[in-house]
């Protein structure tokens, strides 16, 4: 009897255990990476444009921010959205979009003509979830 309670016990355990782990969504960048063609480092395709790829990316994971410059610099903007550990740039690319994941500083350097009036710089640890310069540490004794 005790034995067919722990193999019954420990299968719901497995059980619930897989389903918690399933339930652990993907990030973003390993979801644009399954959804779009990568055609180099950090940089996807899709045959969508640009605001219907960046609407779907931030339906599936939301934004700290987003900026959309399409209707102001044309086939020059893009949307832009900020995350606190990175940035995705959705351009015009042909038919379709140009995606690019960047960390922060990288992002905001890169669109930084499109979002640096509207973004403040990240910090070292990006941006926490209110868009704010996230820092790490602060150098010996910081915080005693």
């Amino acid at each position: 009897m005790r034995r067919t309670y722990r193999a019954v016990a420990g299968g719901f355990a497995a059980v619930l255990l897989a389903a918690a782990l399933g339930g652990c969504g993907d990030s973003q960048q390993s979801w644009i990476g399954k959804k779009y063609h990568k055609v180099g480092y950090n940089t996807f395709q899709a045959s969508q444009p640009p605001r219907t790829v960046a609407s779907a990316i931030n339906r599936k994971f939301k934004a700290i921010d987003r900026v959309d410059d399409l209707t102001r610099y044309g086939s020059g903007g893009g949307v832009f959205l900020r995350y606190p550990k990175m940035v995705v740039g959705v351009t015009p690319s042909g038919r379709g979009s140009r995606i690019t994941i960047d960390k922060p500083s990288g992002g905001y350097n890169r669109y930084y003509s499109h979002v640096g009036h509207l973004w403040s710089a990240p910090g070292s640890g990006g941006w926490n979830k209110h868009g704010i310069a996230s820092f790490r540490g602060g150098g010996p004794g910081s915080g005693k």
